[in-house]
């Protein structure tokens, strides 16, 4: 093959292009540390709440308040990582959040429970283990970024499916304090050579997005249409993408849906025992829930990039709302089951949206707009879990949260079909934004 030809085969080299040795150390990274703190901390809801001999609302607060961090702290995070890039922010992130975890095996009271989990444990999750991973994936691919991003979303559901399980062996063995002293300690080592290998972007590296070669003059200017890749690389600023209704839909979109989620994932174990099942068959169900979410999340990914992300949310959001009408309407193990399988539903087409928004609006303010995003959806994030718990202490069961959310999830299925492809900023102007299609674009 002549070296004009090997130019017009992209990614093709002798060895794997680097962005997947990216994928996999963030995956891991993100598996672990996600499944630790974010979808696999609830398990220690109740053994916590008992040991502290606090309410549901209190216990909640735990939760909130770490979310109000993580509003006050995602956009100059996002900040930093298109400033400095990711690497220093993942070993920042890592070492901490390991660091809070071994302390907070040590809380003998309820505000040393808050002031760990909120000011070292939310604060390294904040820095690292989340929009940071997503941005560091982003960067590197363009045309395979759905399946990329897939990948990585993947492996945070995979975190709940695998690292759930452990948690509550560990728990049932050695107790809460030893279990999360070991997954400290465990995710302090895992984070140092995840961040040696982890490179912020191709650039850093000499090479480009998805292991393309450079552009040659000649095919510059060759046509007029636009691909799907092409489209994938339209770069706008923060203040662009902010002035298109689409980011506006897409961020309330996720408002509604986060909202709903995080307050169920976290009241998960006691709603789940208010059904009637012991902690052991509740843990046995959440374990399935993502389980069932790791194929979901990648097929929903990759489809994402192919279908009408729009479409799949939409679908996806409406869900929602069966799986909260199910456990409203229905008793026993079929009303379980039903929310189980809706529920997820849901975790697996929630990447959609953070593919979705980097096809949007480009690579180089991904972790700004994700930024801006979280600190708007955190504000829900803070209220649903104590709005949950204090349903749950004054009424003795979730029945007016599913009424509440339930509406949630249809806004947020409304508002993400809404969510049309902007249309490409004007390079040579900042003042005016440029009017969006009116026509559905994927």
């Amino acid at each position: 093959m002549s070296v004009s030809n090997q130019s017009r085969v992209p990614g093709r080299r002798g060895r794997p292009f680097y962005g997947w040795w990216v994928v996999a150390v963030a995956s891991m990274q993100g598996m672990f540390g996600n499944g630790t703190i974010s979808s696999g901390f609830p398990i220690f809801f109740e053994p916590i709440r008992q040991t502290m001999g606090v309410g549901y609302a209190q216990m909640s607060l735990v939760f909130s308040l770490a979310r109000a961090e993580g509003g006050m702290g995602s956009p100059v995070v996002g900040w930093l990582v298109d400033k400095f890039g990711s690497r220093p922010l993942i070993l920042f992130g890592g070492l901490t959040a390991g660091v809070g975890l071994v302390a907070l095996s040590m809380a003998n009271t309820y505000l040393q429970l808050v002031l760990i989990f909120v000011f070292i444990v939310s604060t390294g999750k904040t820095a690292g283990l989340g929009q940071t991973l997503m941005a560091t994936v982003n960067q590197w691919f363009i045309r395979r970024k759905a399946l990329a991003m897939s990948t990585l979303m993947t492996a945070f559901a995979g975190g709940g499916a695998i690292v759930v399980p452990l948690l509550n062996l560990g728990i049932s063995h050695l107790g809460w304090r030893e279990t999360l002293r070991v997954m400290g300690v465990f995710i302090f080592l895992l984070t140092i050579p995840v961040a040696l290998v982890i490179k912020s972007k191709p650039e850093d590296m000499g090479l480009r997005p998805d292991g393309d070669p450079a552009p040659r003059s000649a095919d510059s200017g060759g046509g007029t249409g636009r691909t799907r890749a092409q489209q994938g690389s339209v770069e706008f600023t923060v203040r662009q993408a902010l002035r298109t209704r689409t980011f506006w839909f897409m961020l309330f979109g996720v408002v509604t849906r986060v909202s709903a989620t995080n307050a169920i994932i976290i009241h998960m174990f006691p709603i789940l025992e208010d059904e009637g099942l012991t902690a052991q068959s509740a843990a046995l169900y959440v374990s399935a829930m993502f389980f069932l979410a790791i194929p979901l999340r990648f097929v929903m990914g990759v489809a994402g990039g192919k279908l009408s992300p729009r479409l799949l949310l939409f679908v996806g959001m409406n869900t929602g709302a069966l799986a909260l009408l199910s456990l409203l309407i229905l008793d026993g193990t079929l009303a379980v089951v039903l929310f189980v399988l809706a529920l997820a539903v849901v975790e697996g087409v929630s990447s959609v949206n953070w593919i979705m928004l980097g096809d949007y609006f480009g690579r180089s303010r991904f972790a700004s707009l994700m930024g801006v995003m979280s600190m708007f959806h955190n504000v829900g994030l803070f209220i649903s879990p104590i709005f949950s718990g204090w349903v749950k202490d004054h009424y003795g069961s979730y029945d007016l949260v599913f009424v509440v959310f339930i509406p949630l999830y249809v806004a947020s299925a409304v508002l993400f079909g809404l969510s049309i492809r902007p249309a490409p900023p004007r390079s040579d102007a900042t003042d005016v934004p440029e009017p969006e299609r009116t026509v559905a674009a994927g």
